[in-house]
């Protein structure tokens, strides 16, 4: 993706206004009631199972705190504001490995300190919003990630993971660390961590490593299980049971010790990838595979999903589907890693594989808020028809092509993006939250909305800030990469709710916000705060009402920024559209392409139509002028009535004007009808490149007589097994939606093997995330093949490196699954078959050149 940005520093402050007079959905304070776990179910003192659905966030450690602490920011007043947000979202459950590198010294001793104080303040105002809390005292790792660790004083520096559970003077810090840390005071609660209602229980190390014998490692356990019950501690204790992969020894082992329950982590798509994944992942959460759910022992034990996250993936449909995966897995807590402050999100560089903020990621925070109703739906076990059927499940639907999450339980109806199904029963429903419009809201920006019914006829109306997304938030971290910005439009908004009727009275009651109004035609305009909206005036003035907050970071002057994705080919007779998205002080500009065919003098200007919110969009007309090969090269220029700026390069000026000074512009290859279309091209596509869990080679582009080459090199131990070799996704200016590919039934592969003849396995991966695909023979020198589309079966889909490690490689074929629409390929797979039974081979790979559409 190509954009031309400034960064400046978009976080100066943080703002916290307090609302006045207004029931808040924030502060709910449940009876505080403690947890046990009977028959290997975690249950409330009332008998009722427990729920809890929620996030990891590291505020007052490592990374973000240096980072706060960088940008002269109040870490207090951070945590503020996240907590908050995390509480808008619905969620219900924190989880955090606490550093004790940094809150400890070399013999185990607490270290009172700003972070230890931090982290005391955090657990307060959790417990303020209804938060439940499971906290994991140690986590060894060092706190500099994703930058160098710092010195630190905590015992844990001077041990590796394996040594810090065998060595006897590790083993007594660590027990002295327990002790002092749980029956430390915190200053806001009056109460410790042993004590705290709202701390339900504890995990005792996060991820650990044994190389000891099971026997010696459950030993070590029931050492630390005894250290924390010599205290008095009632609460559930858990320790992890998936960090040492299919180790069956273990689990039986663990599960045999007087521990409570089994933590356990789920990455599917891997973790770290460096860029954002663009094909549909929906498959690899269909189900959360246990392989310790045959030991009996196990049976017994309460389970928690310590950490999760589909990393790396953009779209919103992910999370309700693994929380439908954790309930039939029997899992009764599922915290997300990890929420992404609002002061740091800007940039995603805490955890740059991970990406979830109520500003800055809406779409995605509607869709967990989605999860969370979900996970504390649907019963232990629950079943959902197969995939991909189950992605219409209970009272939720996931749609990948939409990026749609939809929620609708009569209640509540919540859409992570444009939908135009209506809510089942509305004569019923209290909370509605989205981004973009439904038939009960018309909204053209993009931030995310809640509207909460407070009495009959009185709603509350609380407005998030729109998003332009800069660049992929998923590459290398750096906190100068700004990813996303923020823009406070005001913009009209269209209510249709009954019992509002098309005339309600609308008043802004945060802090600054004098806003007082009445609907037209349920017409409004409202930029971020919060309302209150009644069907008449005295109602409105009248409701009872609260005190709640409403956060958001400082948020600097706009500034014009533009970002657009070229293609990099089309066909004549394709449909040629060109989509920006723009933004800055003004809710809409006038938008101009001016194009022309490389080598012309003169360009043609054609406007673009703003089709929602800031996106802008022109489709190529089907005229005589645009009809012939060659290279379009075009720019797009914003004005706002006073002052052009040209991209590329946010130049002033256009390119009609005599004296335009251009920085380059963007080019698409237009090419005859049936041209070949190209979907893997190494010299450009290194980017989609996917290395899925046990590959038996990596991937290596190379400069050949055949041009630049994808090389997959087999490594010694797996030229008899064959394996995965490689998955890639469609570059992003390399789609197929809307072109038209009439007449195309072919694959052309130009490759070659590197050892002898052999056999190449080739997959097509469509949009609902399924495979097609088949075998065929591959010489040792290069040829061009042809390969009938209509040969191609339905076939197990790649996964990507899951965590934990015993997750499958591929799932798949599936018995409904359809045909694929050319238009509908995401991506390819490739496999290599296991050597037959005689065979014998001293090398083996595969060189590809290129992968193409076409007709045959």
């Amino acid at each position: 993706m190509m954009l031309t940005v400034t960064f400046r520093q978009s976080l100066v402050a943080i703002t916290a206004t307090l609302l006045t007079a207004v029931t808040s959905p924030l502060l709910a304070q449940p009876t505080p009631m403690s947890v046990s776990v009977k028959d290997g179910v975690m249950q409330w003192q009332d008998g009722s199972q427990v729920a809890l659905f929620g996030v990891n966030y590291a505020m007052p450690f490592a990374y973000g705190y240096r980072s706060v602490k960088q940008l002269g920011l109040d870490p207090q007043a951070v945590i503020d504001m996240d907590v908050a947000h995390i509480a808008r979202m619905g969620l219900d459950a924190y989880r955090v490995h606490v550093w004790d590198r940094l809150i400890s010294d070399k013999q185990g001793n607490l270290l009172d300190n700003e972070q230890l104080r931090l982290f005391d303040y955090l657990q307060q105002q959790l417990a303020l919003h209804g938060i439940k809390t499971i906290i994991t005292p140690i986590a060894w790792w060092g706190s500099g990630y994703p930058a160098p660790d710092p010195q630190e004083p905590g015992f844990a520096t001077d041990y590796s993971k394996a040594q810090i559970n065998q060595d006897p003077q590790a083993i007594a810090a660590t027990q002295n660390y327990l002790r002092q840390l749980l029956t430390h005071k915190n200053p806001y609660t009056g109460k410790t961590l042993a004590t705290d209602d709202n701390v339900i229980a504890f995990e005792l190390f996060n991820e650990p490593k044994h190389t000891q014998s099971a026997a010696q490692s459950a030993a070590y356990v029931e050492q630390l299980l005894a250290t924390v019950r010599d205290l008095g501690v009632t609460k559930p204790l858990f320790y992890n049971i998936s960090e040492q992969g299919n180790d069956q020894a273990f689990a039986s082992a663990l599960c045999n010790s007087s521990v409570d329950g089994v933590a356990y982590q789920w990455y599917p798509t891997g973790l770290v990838k460096n860029s954002a994944l663009h094909s549909n992942m929906l498959p690899a959460v269909a189900h959360y595979t246990d392989p310790f759910k045959q030991l009996a022992a196990c049976q017994h034990k309460a389970k928690m999903v310590y950490e999760f996250d589909a990393a790396d993936v953009t779209r919103s449909v992910m999370y309700p589907a693994m929380a439908r995966s954790f309930r039939e897995a029997g899992f009764q807590w599922a915290t997300q890693f990890a929420y992404d402050s609002a002061a740091l999100a800007q940039t995603n560089s805490e955890y740059n594989t991970h990406y979830l903020n109520l500003l800055y990621t809406p779409a995605k925070a509607i869709s967990f808020m989605i999860a969370a109703e979900e996970f504390r739906r649907l019963p232990l076990g629950y079943q959902a028809k197969e995939y991909p059927a189950s992605n219409r499940f209970d009272y939720t639907l996931l749609d990948y092509q939409a990026d749609l999450s939809l929620y609708d339980d009569g209640r509540h109806y919540y859409y992570s993006n444009n939908t135009q199904q209506a809510p089942a029963d509305t004569a019923q429903l209290q909370h509605i939250a989205g981004v973009g419009s439904s038939p009960l809201v018309t909204y053209r920006g993009n931030g995310a909305y809640f509207l909460d019914k407070q009495q009959d006829d009185v709603w509350r109306l609380e407005v998030y800030p729109d998003l332009l997304p800069l660049q992929d938030p998923h590459q290398p971290p750096s906190l100068q990469r700004e990813v996303g910005r923020l823009y406070l439009h005001q913009r009209p908004m269209t209510l249709t709710l009954a019992d509002l009727g098309p005339t309600f009275a609308i008043k802004g009651i945060n802090a600054g916000n004098h806003y007082v109004a009445n609907a037209e035609h349920g017409q409004i305009t409202v930029q971020p705060g919060v309302y209150l909206l009644g069907r008449t005036a005295a109602l409105v003035n009248n409701a009872k009402q609260a005190t709640a907050p409403y956060y958001l970071p400082t948020i600097p002057a706009p500034e014009l920024a533009l970002v657009h994705q070229p293609q990099r080919q089309r066909n004549l007779g394709d449909k040629l559209s060109f989509t920006a998205q723009i933004a800055g002080k003004l809710p809409q500009y006038q938008v101009t392409l001016y194009l022309r065919y490389q080598g012309y003098k003169d360009f043609t200007a054609l406007p673009m139509a703003a089709v929602n919110g800031d996106t802008y969009q022109l489709t190529l007309p089907n005229t005589a002028e645009w009809q012939h090969p060659g290279v379009l090269e075009y720019a797009i220029s914003v004005s706002d009535g006073q002052q052009q700026v040209t991209w590329p390069g946010a130049k002033a000026g256009t390119p009609a004007d005599w004296d335009y000074v251009d920085a380059g512009y963007w080019h698409t290859l237009l090419t005859p009808k049936g041209t070949p279309v190209t979907l893997l091209a190494p010299a450009t596509d290194r980017g989609g490149y996917y290395t899925p869990k046990n590959t038996v080679s990596w991937p290596a582009t190379s400069a050949t007589v055949e041009g630049a080459t994808l090389k997959l090199s087999v490594e010694p131990q797996a030229i008899s097994t064959g394996g995965t070799l490689l998955r890639l996704d469609l570059a992003n200016d390399n789609q197929l939606i809307g072109r038209d590919l009439h007449g195309y039934n072919a694959l052309a592969l130009r490759l070659r093997s590197l050892g002898k003849d052999d056999r190449l396995q080739l997959g097509i991966i469509a949009n609902d995330g399924l495979a097609w695909g088949t075998d065929f023979p591959v010489a040792n020198d290069w040829k061009t093949l042809l390969l009938p589309l209509d040969k191609l079966k339905p076939m197990g889909i790649i996964l990507g490196q899951a965590y934990p490690t015993f997750m499958p490689v591929a799932v798949g074929p599936f018995a409904s699954q359809k045909a694929f629409s050319l238009n509908a390929i995401e991506g390819i797979q490739l496999l290599l078959p296991a050597l037959g039974p005689h065979q014998t081979m001293q090398q083996r790979g595969i060189e590809i050149a290129e992968v193409a559409l076409v007709q045959m």
